[in-house]
């Protein structure tokens, strides 16, 4: 009987599929399956949903994946890695044509009191972790929306509610199981393969697929806080809130308190919503005295834990299909550039609401504590740093050039405003970036040079940069896309 490797005349692409069928029989989906719509729907962004892969196939084991690597990477067929499907626009985890890789069935959850850790597959979501965790009086540094992948969160860096106190959610990672072009397994850590581990922590889809990430524990008894709503008068006061809010989390004084602010029109007029946090169970504490001067209009703060609020935030975030696409910029907190940005947003987004929903956030980055965490370049800077995010929709794939046109006039006029103000940072959070924003170029030359020599050392047949669809990649860094 012929076999793929025999049949000439096949697609890179045929070839493997049809390869991984006869070793995998039940772990791959075409078309022709019942399952492959259902997989096809499992993304958040409708950008996504619009893709058809050749075949989509769920590694069950490490092994199983650095087999359809080896095999990929051989035949120089491209691929497509989902962890939970939460990217936005069209080729972050998805393709057309290729093979999809699906870690969805790389879900265990293994902790190691002893060790003060927590082993947890790629294919898990933060809901899941979060469930074994608190019932054993843990937590680890995770996603603040319990729907997110723990894979593509931890890649991109990863905000917490633990943001400052812990930093980000990658630097919390003690070593990583990746999967290398070549089909090796190799454990990095700061002892073993320590330039990879370090790479690891910013470098994105550049390196490996991790398959598994050895996170820190650290001690749980549940939380404080809550969702608030606010109506668009109150915005100034918000925002003057907010700032003092986030200027005073600094290590010395109290890191265990968080805020997230959102304004948006996703259901009609603009509304702000608010998230304060404290991570540790008391309430009423008075570091959250001036947001909470600001008048609400419904409120749900309390005792709480953090699958609850995790699960709150999922569920604002509603993943119904439209095609989302996310944009970004990074501020030195400042007031009236807040204030700047908020009417900028206003008066761009509000014409265009009907068609297309805006929303506008601020986060506080986390800070850096030394410069071999990750490969940012964030470990000198002074003084908080503001995550300016653009998250606009539309049910209409018509409507998503305008939708980008509109974000990237909005951070173009912020940003202007911000280095006219000398309030600019180069640096731009992978998780909430845009396709055309050029991530790894923010981190600077030296870490950019450093990046590029791992990627070179521990891919040298560069299967990453070209045969995984995606983005940031090192090797296109200086090319943003023109839409």
């Amino acid at each position: 009987m012929a076999t793929a490797s025999t049949v000439t005349g096949w697609s890179p692409t045929e070839r493997i599929t049809s390869e991984l069928r006869q070793q995998f029989p039940q772990q791959v989906f075409e078309e022709k399956d019942s399952a492959y719509k259902s997989l096809q729907d499992s993304y958040w962004s409708g950008n996504q949903k619009s893709l058809k892969p050749r075949c989509f196939f769920q590694p069950h084991s490490t092994e199983d994946l650095a087999q359809a690597i080896a095999l990929c990477a051989k035949a120089r067929c491209p691929f497509g890695l989902k962890s939970g499907g939460h990217g936005h626009f069209a080729g972050q985890s998805c393709l057309d044509g290729g093979v999809q890789l699906d870690l969805i069935k790389l879900n265990s959850i293994s902790i190691d009191r002893s060790k003060g850790t927590v082993l947890v597959g790629s294919g898990c979501t933060w809901r899941s972790v979060y469930t074994k965790l608190q019932r054993e009086g843990l937590i680890a540094v995770g996603g603040r929306s319990a729907d997110v992948g723990v894979g593509g969160f931890l890649v991109g860096g990863g905000l917490s509610f633990y943001a400052a106190r812990l930093g980000w959610g990658i630097n919390n990672v003690r070593s990583f199981e990746v999967v290398l072009g070549d089909g090796r397994i190799v454990t990095a850590s700061r002892e073993s393969e320590p330039n990879l581990f370090r790479a690891l922590r910013g470098g994105g889809s550049n390196l490996g697929i991790i398959t598994a990430f050895e996170l820190e524990t650290y001690p749980y008894s549940g939380m404080w806080g809550g969702r608030t709503l606010i109506e668009s008068q109150h915005a100034r006061q918000a925002i003057e809130a907010y700032g003092g809010f986030v200027q005073q989390l600094k290590p010395e004084l109290d890191p265990k308190g968080h805020t997230i602010i959102i304004f948006t029109n996703d259901e009609g007029p603009l509304q702000i919503i608010q998230y304060l946090v404290y991570t540790e169970p008391v309430a009423d504490l008075l570091m959250f005295d001036g947001l909470r001067q600001v008048p609400t209009v419904e409120s749900s703060l309390g005792m709480t834990d953090y699958l609850t609020l995790a699960g709150d935030i999922a569920d604002l975030q509603h993943g119904d299909g439209d095609r989302a696409n996310v944009a970004t910029l990074t501020l030195k907190l400042d007031l009236e550039l807040l204030n700047f940005a908020f009417d900028v947003y206003v008066e761009e987004a509000s014409p265009i609401a009907p068609r297309i929903r805006g929303t506008m956030e601020f986060h506080a980055l986390p800070r850096t504590f030394s410069p071999a965490d990750n490969v940012y370049g964030l470990d000198n800077t002074e003084g908080p740093l503001i995550s300016f995010l653009l998250i606009f929709s539309t049910s209409l794939e018509k409507h998503n050039a305008e939708l980008i046109a509109t974000q990237q006039r909005i951070i173009g006029r912020v940003k202007d405003e911000a280095e006219r103000r000398s309030l600019y940072h180069p640096f731009l959070f992978s998780n909430y970036a845009g396709e055309w924003q050029d991530v790894i170029g923010s981190y600077g030359e030296q870490n950019l040079k450093f990046l590029s020599q791992v990627a070179e050392a521990y891919d040298p047949e560069q299967v990453f940069q070209q045969l995984q669809s995606g983005s940031f990649k090192v090797s296109g860094h200086s090319r943003e896309k023109k839409l």
